[in-house]
């Protein structure tokens, strides 16, 4: 696989890499573990102070959920930084180019068709079924919280994940490389803390101890919290994604890709809920948690990288025939 310029940060020749980014992004993950400890604590308080009955709805959330709140703001409060210091500072930097109506069209058509795919097998096999309550009126009145929740996420993840992370990756080590180191990352950051860590302590009791406690248990989570499974479709969406936009060298695909496949997961949540038949090969509602999606992202890998090895070749060919 040739590098590609246009991923390559600072302003980097092909043939030069540099760490620099990743050492940004350390400073992103260890620098929110900490400040997190601080910021959730003082809202767990504050929260507390005011509701001492836990009887509402924030108070009667566990810490971990307040420390894992915490750590996403301060990083959403880093993140502009990265983005200045690494001078991804413009839709073009980002990854986002022309065509974007064409581009977005076809992308989510087939995020939609991806996880009707999965969602198509699971339902052969029995392991999901039609609620008894769902109705044509239910499923069209969700449709816009689906559209909503698929462009925010697809928007969102794709702009720090594909626009920004993955460009530190790909700028210190080979393509290849950076498509697995980045998946990985991708993928490890999805596990987080129980929220049963501190079951059984008083609210009260929560001081700054139980804070570094916390942000260790979070280090921690990909292992102690391991799910092979989910570890494994997590990885593959995030080579999917990768292979996509190598593919088309347009972040709008991605986006768009991965606005249907929340799109499409939501508005079918909604409809259909796990069966009895259910296991560990079909997965459940939840689409990541069986070895059938698995496949399913595997056998698209395996196509995407065999386009992406058409192109490395047919550009070979256009350069040694110059």
């Amino acid at each position: 696989m040739i590098r590609q310029k246009r991923h390559i940060l600072y302003g980097l020749s092909e043939s030069e890499t540099s760490p620099r980014g990743l050492w940004l992004l350390a400073l992103l993950f260890f620098g929110s573990l900490i400040a997190a400890i601080v910021l959730s604590l003082a809202a767990w308080k504050i929260t507390h102070a005011l509701d001492p009955d836990a009887s509402g709805y924030l108070a009667s959330k566990p810490y971990p959920e307040f420390y894992d709140r915490a750590r996403y703001v301060c990083i959403l409060f880093l993140l502009p930084y990265l983005f200045w210091k690494c001078k991804v500072n413009s839709f073009n930097a980002v990854g986002f180019a022309r065509p974007f109506l064409s581009t977005t069209s076809r992308w989510f058509a087939y995020g939609i068709g991806m996880i009707a795919i999965i969602y198509g097998g699971t339902y052969a096999l029995g392991a999901i079924e039609p609620r008894a309550e769902s109705s044509i009126g239910a499923f069209i009145g969700n449709l816009d919280s689906a559209i909503l929740s698929g462009v925010a996420v697809g928007l969102l993840e794709e702009i720090v994940f594909r626009g920004l992370v993955f460009k530190m990756f790909y700028t210190a080590m080979s393509p290849v490389a950076a498509v697995v180191a980045s998946s990985a990352f991708f993928a490890v950051l999805h596990f987080k803390a129980s929220d049963l860590v501190f079951a059984g302590i008083e609210p009260s009791a929560i001081g700054i101890t139980h804070g570094f406690e916390l942000a260790w248990h979070t280090f921690a989570a990909p292992v102690t919290q391991m799910d092979v499974t989910l570890l494994a479709a997590l990885f593959l969406v995030g080579v999917v994604l990768h292979q996509i936009l190598l593919i088309t060298q347009n972040l709008w695909a991605t986006v768009a890709l991965h606005a249907g496949w929340v799109f499409t997961i939501k508005a079918i949540g909604g409809v259909f809920q796990t069966s009895a038949s259910a296991n560990q090969f079909t997965g459940t509602i939840r689409v990541a948690d069986g070895y059938w999606v698995v496949l399913v992202l595997l056998i698209f890998t395996l196509w995407f990288s065999w386009i992406l090895k058409s192109k490395a070749e047919t550009q070979i060919g256009i350069q040694e025939s110059a």
